[in-house]
């Protein structure tokens, strides 16, 4: 019985693995319509570079006496950290400072600019500072004093090897 059973089994394996081929829908069905495909090559459109802060423009101005506030630049001379730090001073205009914004331009063409910012209840305290990574090359800062609505550019100096 067992002899009978190998051959059967053997064309019924054959006939189940040939048998979806015979499948076809009537009219052959067995050539594939080729699908267009749509070989398109992105084009990139050029962006412009975003623009970066420039140095306020204008004269370095004298603040009324009675505004009169003192910050200290100090550029660390250093190739490892070139930081440039600004720090608040104090002065008769303390309490009516509402902000101060360091702008560093770089050598190497970048230009950063940051607001100090208030420690005090709502003011600037003495200390305040804010640090910015400058080069090792020469690197303009500028500082502009908000007073009562009015901007005062405090400083403006180029800072680093070659500078005054």
């Amino acid at each position: 019985m067992k002899a009978r059973t190998a051959p059967i089994l053997v064309l019924l394996l054959l006939g189940l693995a040939f048998g979806p081929g015979c499948t076809a829908p009537p009219g052959g069905g067995g050539t594939p319509t080729p699908t267009p495909v749509q070989t398109t090559v992105p084009v990139t459109t050029p962006v412009p570079p975003t623009p970066v802060a420039t140095i306020p423009p204008g004269p370095v101005v004298t603040v009324p006496p009675i505004y009169d506030i003192t910050i200290q630049v100090m550029k660390n001379p250093s190739t490892f950290s070139p930081d440039i730090t600004v720090t608040f001073r104090g002065g008769k205009g303390q309490y009516i400072l509402s902000a101060l914004t360091v702008t560093v331009a770089r050598s190497d063409g970048q230009v950063f600019r940051e607001v100090i910012p208030e420690t005090g209840q709502g003011q600037y305290s003495v200390g305040d500072s804010v640090r910015i990574r400058g080069t090792t090359g020469r690197d303009e800062v500028v500082v502009v004093a908000t007073i009562l609505g009015v901007d005062y550019k405090i400083y403006d100096e180029i800072l680093g090897s070659g500078s005054p």
